[in-house]
């Protein structure tokens, strides 16, 4: 008997759609996930230092409070030679100052955001403390934040949405803080001092100079103290700006100030790393001045 051999199973063919060639050519030119996973890495690689520094520099403004320190005010010192005069007094400094201010809510102009920017690539270990001085400051915090402010202060009649301006600021992972002018009452504070890690107390109105309010703002930083322990929240860094000099440095301090902003006793002198020793000499600063 011949055995009857089996034919073999009929392969089925479909036939091949255009549009299936070109997914398949699509395909080809998209990356591997292991590719796409060492382009990840790479990229964290390259922003983790700046991401790491941002960091410990508000963790340095958080843990340091009732620190004294001096903040130069960098819109006193001569834009000809900026980064000279700043160069002479970062060793002995913690915390730049940077007043922003827009000649609309502040009558006078002086710098934004480019300043800023240079001064984190030249001083990158340095605190820059931003006052923004103008309206609508809501509107100047992501590009205040990506030149690499550290701290952003407010008016709080700068704004319509004052709480909720401290809440971005917040929520940009850098320390917020609010400016009193010498008319602007304490009481603003209550409903966000357990957010802010900074407030200004002006001993002037900004940008017009004039009569210093030194009374006034003995009394506010004291009172600002008293808020505080009747929140039952940290006192945050107290801060005096406008005509900070050695004659009322000991003064402010006395009652309560932390952190000297001082432009016009520094920049002026000749030799400003003095200046700045002569500041903090009444105080007898060491570390929080000097770090």
């Amino acid at each position: 008997h011949i055995k009857k051999m089996r034919k073999p199973p009929a392969v089925v063919t479909f036939p091949f759609r255009e549009e299936d060639k070109e997914s398949e050519m699509r395909n080809s030119y998209l990356p591997s996930s292991s590719f796409l996973a060492v382009l990840l890495i790479l990229i964290l690689c390259a922003f983790l230092p700046s991401i790491h520094a941002l960091n410990t520099r508000v963790s340095r403004v958080r843990s340091g409070k009732g620190n004294v320190l001096l903040s130069p005010s960098v819109a006193k010192a001569s834009f000809l030679t900026l980064a000279d005069d700043l160069s002479e007094v970062a060793p002995h400094v913690p915390w730049f100052h940077c007043s922003v201010q827009d000649g609309v809510f502040v009558p006078k102009v002086s710098f934004g955001s480019p300043i800023i920017s240079a001064l984190r690539k030249k001083f990158p270990e340095t605190i820059l403390d931003v006052k923004l001085g103008c309206v609508n400051p809501e509107n100047r915090i992501d590009e205040m934040v990506k030149a690499g402010a550290d701290i952003i202060s407010i008016h709080p009649e700068s704004t319509q949405q004052f709480p909720a301006v401290i809440n971005k600021i917040v929520s940009s992972n850098i320390a917020a803080g609010v400016v009193l002018n010498p008319g602007t009452s304490v009481s603003v504070l209550e409903h966000v001092l357990g957010d802010i890690d900074v407030v200004v107390v002006m001993l002037v109105n900004p940008g017009w100079g004039g009569k210093k309010y030194i009374p006034q703002a003995i009394s506010k930083i004291k009172e600002i103290h008293e808020l505080a322990a009747s929140l039952d929240l940290p006192v945050p860094h107290i801060s005096v700006d406008g005509g900070v000099s050695v004659s009322n440095a000991q003064l402010l301090l006395d009652a309560g100030a932390n952190v000297l902003v001082a432009g016009g006793s520094i920049f002026s002198a000749e030799d400003k790393a003095s200046a700045v020793a002569s500041l903090l000499e009444p105080s007898s600063v060491e570390a929080g001045g000097f770090e």
